[in-house]
């Protein structure tokens, strides 16, 4: 069976930044209703957060409606191999949060565990947004998803974005059909992080042929001059 072929736009050219193990988003991924409802496991019960900020770890299967918007505190991780699924039209708002003191450097965003999922089936006309609100001193942020199959590089450890000095989110293994669930007709706006490692949008590392994938803009927001010194944004890429 031949993998569909994916539609990802890329406004500039950094959709996925600084590890030396990634490749260009998941492969092998399908398109038809069939593959959508396959993807993620059949949801017998969900809960809808009571709090529209939403902090820490999401553990259970959990919806996000898209009647008004979410934020997201920080870094996020949905983990106990629950399903965050958020409706056509939702909208997120992430909210860095400081994760380092001396240096005053933000970031935050949703982190999809090793064996957790997200369905996150937007449409043309009403696609899941996330927008990544202005820090002071910002790192990458945006969305962090690890699977089960093989990685393309050595490394299979991603540094933990609360504490980089930390490597213990685990992604990869041996299941190159795995699925971390659907992501389709999603918008992200965000302000790329200086340095190594994520620098924000969207992350996928070793997640296995069945992750669909499809229809994805990344847009880079633009930063003041002032902004860009201090970031180190307009040293030369690589």
């Amino acid at each position: 069976m031949q993998p569909a072929k994916k539609h990802i736009t890329r406004l500039l050219p950094y959709l996925l930044y600084g590890i030396s193990s990634l490749s260009v988003i998941a492969a092998g991924c399908k398109k038809n209703d069939e593959a959508l409802l396959s993807a993620s496991p059949e949801i017998k019960m969900e809960m809808i957060p009571a709090n529209d900020t939403i902090r820490q770890v999401i553990a259970s299967n959990t919806l996000l409606t898209a009647s008004h918007p979410w934020y997201i505190d920080g870094w996020v991780y949905v983990t106990n191999e629950a399903t965050l699924r958020l409706e056509a039209g939702t909208i997120i708002k992430i909210l860095p949060s400081a994760v380092n003191k001396e240096t005053g450097r933000h970031s935050g965003g949703l982190i999809i565990g090793r064996g957790a999922y997200i369905h996150a089936a937007g449409t043309a006309t009403l696609p899941v947004h996330v927008v990544v609100e202005k820090a002071i001193s910002n790192g990458g942020a945006g969305i962090i998803v690890l699977g089960k199959a093989a990685p393309s590089g050595k490394n299979n450890l991603l540094d933990n974005p609360d504490d980089p000095s930390v490597s213990h989110l685990a992604y990869g293994g041996d299941a190159p059909d795995d699925s971390s669930g659907v992501i389709k007709h999603l918008y992200i706006d965000y302000y790329p992080a200086n340095g190594t490692g994520f620098r924000g949008g969207l992350l996928l590392l070793g997640t296995g042929s069945r992750t669909i994938v499809d229809h994805i803009i990344i847009h880079p927001l633009p930063m003041k001059k002032s902004e860009l010194k201090t970031t180190g944004l307009l040293k030369k890429v690589d």
